[in-house]
């Protein structure tokens, strides 16, 4: 799963920004009305604004210009995001911290998420975050394989892809996705597979092992990089996504919306499993990993891996 969720931190922001703002605005109302009414009113008793009393407001306001560029620069322009899972390997790795841009595709209202103003629409190869359609409250981010109007094929046994461009359905001009350098990787897959077989009564009930895994260099348009499958994977674990008057493994992508997948392909929840991310569903584009740790899942990360930080492709 790629679950990256920051809606609590989102929340949090929200409310720090309501209550400091509150006071900002109360300490700035108060310094305009003692100035007013000591200007035409001679022999008021002024309240002192520098009091013990009224001092712990002023500086639980003095953070408000602070969290209000916070929330300004995070809702607008960029946000940073965590990736807690091996999906996009070896793209991006558990324990990356990615910058995500989130006006490239447009700027979105913060509190409903529609679309203010529309830019560019996301190309092919482009890495998006986005919420799970099937549960907004969560962010998923994968790479766009196919764009509305486009017929995608999926071969389960080469990990591959065919896809014809709306409108071209000729497949000796069909260069959209090519694949080369076919080779064993230096990545491994751990699995975790429930073994139905084995009786209740004993405490083992899972094997635990690990898969070899070969990569693609998947070339996309002009874009370039490594995906990663396994071989011995000869059948889908999880129920794959029937379109409508479609074959299975073959869908043709709807209007406003996008086909995605994650670059390790075989461990992967993607649209192949769930269906299609529409466009009012898009948060950005992961552009920069900014920093990494060297984590595994479910355990502490244990360095820093300076060599992480570059720009995303």
């Amino acid at each position: 799963m790629d679950n990256m969720n920051n809606n609590i931190f989102q929340s949090i922001l929200i409310f720090s920004m309501l209550i400091t703002g509150f006071m900002w605005f109360f300490y700035k109302i108060k310094i305009l009305y003692n100035f007013y009414m000591k200007k035409y009113t001679k022999n008021l008793c002024f309240y002192n604004l520098d009091t013990r009393k009224e001092f712990w407001k002023k500086e639980i306001g003095s953070f408000f210009p602070i969290i209000l560029l916070v929330f300004v620069i995070r809702s607008f322009l960029y946000e940073p995001f965590y990736i807690p899972s091996s999906s996009m390997m070896p793209t991006l790795l558990i324990g990356d911290f990615v910058l995500v841009n989130k006006f490239v595709y447009g700027i979105k209202n913060p509190f409903n998420n529609n679309f203010i103003i529309n830019n560019e629409n996301p190309q092919r190869g482009d890495i998006i975050v986005f919420k799970f359609p099937k549960n907004p409250k969560v962010n998923y981010i994968k790479r766009v394989i196919g764009l509305p109007g486009d017929k995608i094929i999926y071969n389960t046994k080469n990990k591959q892809i065919i896809l014809y461009p709306a409108n071209n359905n000729n497949i000796k001009n069909n260069f959209i996705i090519e694949y080369n350098h076919l080779k064993r990787s230096n990545y491994f897959q751990i699995f975790i597979k429930n073994n139905k077989h084995l009786k209740k009564k004993k405490l083992n009930q899972y094997i635990y092992g690990s898969l070899k895994l070969f990569e693609y260099t998947e070339k996309i348009n002009n874009l370039s990089h490594q995906v990663l499958f396994s071989p011995e994977i000869i059948e889908e674990s999880l129920k794959i996504y029937h379109q409508k008057n479609q074959n299975n493994y073959t869908w043709i992508v709807p209007l406003d919306s996008y086909f995605v997948m994650g670059d390790n392909r075989d461990n992967s929840y993607d649209s192949r499993y769930w269906g299609f991310v529409n466009k009012k569903y898009l948060l950005g584009k992961a552009v920069f990993i900014w920093m990494s740790l060297d984590k595994k899942e479910n355990k502490l990360p244990t360095k820093m891996r300076l060599y992480r930080i570059k720009k995303i492709k």
